[in-house]
């Protein structure tokens, strides 16, 4: 009869970790919805492209972000108790890659939605051939992204436009290596958006660019960032 119990008990223990260890499993990431998706943190529209990020709460909901430095951002804000999975993508293939798991390239003068300058790559061996061929960028882990300053480049974020927002996320990969260009201006249609890689000579292409017709609301979005980013820092000086 104990021999029972302590059968049944087992079994009840075994049950209850399994249980747990498949609402771990629960937590995935999401496509991102060009048309509906705003930053969490600074309103800006998402774009489909390397820079976009997430996080799963642990109650099932998708908080989108438009640069990996506002998805820190909401964290020092809010915390990360009610945090399930965090997620990046890869920056060659647009892969979602949680984000303990990937690498992080850091550099003041990559450019990213709101100057941020982090990129995010699955596989260390990627991070590192990017810093090679870039001559420029610090590698960083993700347990090194909590303590990073995530300071924005001022001239790089006005260099987006003056009264649109524009997603700067153009690198060239192929027989030139990795090179960044962007494009923002009146130029492209109202609020459209070119995210994918284009395979060829000149290498990938993975652009987002907003014209001037863009939504006003990433305007006062971008202000409004600003202002918070502003007083963040100004908080920090002193």
């Amino acid at each position: 009869m104990r021999n029972r119990w302590m059968t049944l008990t087992l079994a009840l223990v075994m049950a209850a970790v399994f249980s747990v260890a498949c609402g771990r499993g629960e937590y995935a990431a999401r496509a991102v919805n060009e048309e509906t998706d705003r930053c969490a943190t600074c309103n800006m529209a998402v774009a489909d492209d390397a820079h976009a990020t997430q996080i799963v709460t642990k109650d099932g909901r998708t908080l989108m972000f438009d640069d990996i430095g506002c998805m820190y951002a909401w964290i020092a804000e809010h915390g990360d108790g009610d945090v399930g999975a965090k997620f990046v993508r890869d920056y060659e293939t647009l892969a979602w890659v949680k984000s303990e798991k990937a690498y992080y390239v850091y550099d003041a003068t990559f450019k990213t939605p709101m100057a941020y300058g982090a990129l995010s790559f699955a596989d260390r061996a990627d991070a590192e051939a990017f810093i090679a061929e870039q001559g420029k960028g610090v590698l960083m882990t993700a347990d090194e992204l909590p303590n990073h300053s995530w300071a924005v480049n001022r001239d790089m974020d006005r260099a987006h436009g003056e009264g649109a927002h524009g997603h700067d996320n153009a690198a060239g990969h192929g027989a030139d290596g990795h090179g960044d260009a962007s494009g923002h201006g009146a130029g492209m249609e109202d609020g459209g958006h070119d995210a994918g890689h284009e395979g060829g000579a000149n290498g990938h292409d993975a652009g987002d660019a907003h014209g001037a017709g863009a939504d006003p609301g990433d305007d006062a979005g971008r202000k409004a960032a600003g202002a918070l980013m502003d007083a963040r820092e100004g908080g920090a000086a002193a």
